[in-house]
């Protein structure tokens, strides 16, 4: 098994979209939205044209399962996704590998394409000063490419660090999640490993 590894590192002037709050007792939680138009701006090219394959879905193996941490005085408030992250993620990467000409089917040959993916990192961290303050984002994705009697481990890895960040808590967590989970789907037709996917 190879194990290939790419990272990005982006440097974001501005986050994009919101984060709320759930009803009171209970942990924040933000809402992910998918941009219009990102999974064509994704795949200018059809990458996977000619492509068939099965999707196996994707696993959480987070270590921590929260997507970020908002500080109420001296307490530490977990927050998290709905639906899950996992949830979304599986349903982005349907519509990519489809945006970019690959025809999902729910079986294959013996020797036929099987790509899944296992999330291992997606994490918001925010800094807040009394003026503006910092976002950093991590995420880090294994795809598995099992075909024609091989197997590899990709991974694909995101770093999205945002200045100016003007929202404080949830909503700032919210801002960048979005954003790092935008950027992260439009790296992965940009993989080499991933473009040769067969």
């Amino acid at each position: 098994m190879k194990r290939l590894t790419l990272f990005f590192t982006i440097i974001a002037i501005a986050a994009s979209f919101a984060g709320h709050a759930s009803a009171a007792g209970d942990d924040p939680v933000i809402y992910f939205e998918i941009p219009k138009g990102l999974f064509a701006e994704a795949c200018g090219e059809k990458v996977w044209s000619g492509v068939t394959a099965r999707f196996a879905g994707v696993k959480d193996l987070r270590e921590r399962k929260e997507l970020g941490i908002q500080t109420k005085g001296d307490e530490e408030v977990q927050i998290h996704s709905q639906p899950a992250i996992e949830i979304v993620l599986n349903d982005a990467l349907r519509e990519l590998f489809t945006e970019c000409g690959m025809a999902l089917t729910d079986r294959v040959s013996e020797e036929g394409t099987v790509i899944s993916a296992d999330l291992r990192e997606f994490f918001v961290d925010v800094v807040k000063s009394m003026v503006s303050g910092k976002s950093s984002a991590q995420s880090l994705i294994t795809f598995h490419v099992k075909g024609a009697g091989r197997v590899s481990s990709i991974d694909v890895g995101m770093e999205v660090d945002s200045k100016d960040v003007r929202r404080k808590g949830v909503k700032a967590v919210g801002r960048a999640a979005n954003r790092l989970l935008a950027e992260t789907i439009k790296a992965i037709p940009q993989n080499r490993y991933m473009r040769e996917a067969r």
